[in-house]
């Protein structure tokens, strides 16, 4: 595996998690959760804390695409690779996630169902992204 082919689609999908994150949980979800301010840390210690929150998407980043480069499979194009890869791991991460989560957690089915959905879509596109960007040794 080539090291600037996997940071080049490690960065690419490091922006999908950013800019997709952004629009799930200010945009869509946003009202829901200044809603419900008790279930939340508040706004200041998550600012605090936000480098974590960034660190977490580059590895996630940067793993999905070692597995991805390890799945490759020559002579198929490698959008459509990314995207079957993206729909993959979006049901490996979300389905399990929403079931726990709805256990464990006091919040309403609606709020888990978006959270699925929203990362299932993140997911989806990252995947392809990666599949668009990522181009195996020749």
């Amino acid at each position: 595996m080539s090291l600037k082919r996997w940071a080049v689609a490690t960065v690419g999908a490091f922006v999908v998690f950013f800019v997709a994150g952004y629009a799930i949980h200010h945009v869509w979800l946003g009202g829901f959760y200044k809603a419900n301010p008790g279930w939340w840390r508040p706004e200041a210690d998550m600012q605090r804390l936000m480098p974590l929150m960034t660190i977490g998407q580059l590895l996630l980043a940067a793993l999905l695409t070692v597995v991805y480069s390890r799945g490759y499979e020559r002579g198929k194009g490698g959008l459509g690779q990314g995207l079957r890869f993206g729909v993959l791991m979006g049901l490996l991460f979300g389905v399990p996630n929403s079931l726990m989560h709805y256990v464990v957690y006091p919040y309403p089915m609606s709020l888990i169902l978006n959270w699925f959905i929203g990362g299932l879509a993140e997911m989806t596109a990252a995947g392809t992204v990666i599949g668009a960007l990522y181009k195996p040794e020749t």
